[in-house]
């Protein structure tokens, strides 16, 4: 049987409504990248949930990411 080990350092993001998630279910990605990201699953009927970060940073959460057919 094969094990992993777990890092125990995680981060915290706070999302646009007030929450707080772990990073790993986030993509962090430029403004162009999300311009074109929003656009993509815009054609194909798909949501994508462009949330701020600090200085101007952008991310979206990875399940939503995932379901995009880029």
């Amino acid at each position: 049987m094969e094990t992993k080990e777990h890092n125990n350092q995680w981060s915290l993001i706070h999302t646009d409504n007030g929450e707080w998630i772990s990073d790993e279910y986030a993509v962090f990605i430029s403004q162009s990248v999300a311009t074109q990201l929003k656009a993509i699953a815009g054609q194909q009927g798909k949501h994508l949930n462009i949330q701020h970060w600090t200085d101007g940073k952008l991310w979206c959460y990875r399940n939503e990411l995932e379901k995009i057919d880029i």
